[in-house]
């Protein structure tokens, strides 16, 4: 039996998503909008290989959408399984964190900016429990010592900012 490496970490908890099945009306919508900009193209560019391409770059463009992303989660950072690359934040970095009700993301900067390195976060079928998943590491690290804003918004149209250090 191979002894493992003291730098992988085994993910404790984590949750996938899946907008598109999620959320049928908006994809119906999303679908919609997507054959008319793309007849629109073919009409324009006079053949249907136009509005093949807008097809095929309007779905790639918003795969975070159509395909399911996985986030996994431990003491030591946040890992983004989106459909076609996989990108992570050490709680160490984060500067921000936005837990809103549709969505949220954490990013490696201050203020309203989501920064360069930010990974926007989708919470799956119940977002109860991922939000709770990710507050619950974020509050971890802040008690550490990460210089970390967690801002919770509760409706869309107020914010209450919890665990801010200075």
């Amino acid at each position: 039996m191979a002894a493992k490496s003291p730098e992988s970490t085994v993910p404790e908890q984590g949750w996938s998503a899946w907008p598109a099945i999620e959320s049928p009306r908006r994809t119906g919508l999303l679908a919609i909008a997507i054959a008319a900009f793309s007849l629109l193209a073919g009409i324009l560019g006079g053949d249907v290989i136009w509005a093949v391409t807008a097809v095929a770059l309007l779905v790639i463009g918003l795969n975070r959408w159509f395909l399911p992303t996985t986030f996994e989660l431990d003491e030591d950072r946040l890992v983004a399984g989106y459909p076609f690359r996989r990108r992570s934040m050490r709680w160490r970095n984060a500067r921000r964190l936005v837990l809103a009700e549709s969505g949220g993301w954490i990013s490696d900067a201050r203020g309203g900016r989501r920064g360069r390195r930010g990974l926007d976060l989708y919470w799956g079928r119940h977002p109860e429990r991922a939000r709770s998943l990710v507050a619950g590491q974020a509050g971890r690290a802040i008690a550490e010592g990460v210089d970390l804003e967690m801002v919770r918004i509760e409706s869309e149209r107020s914010d209450v900012r919890e665990g801010e250090t200075s």
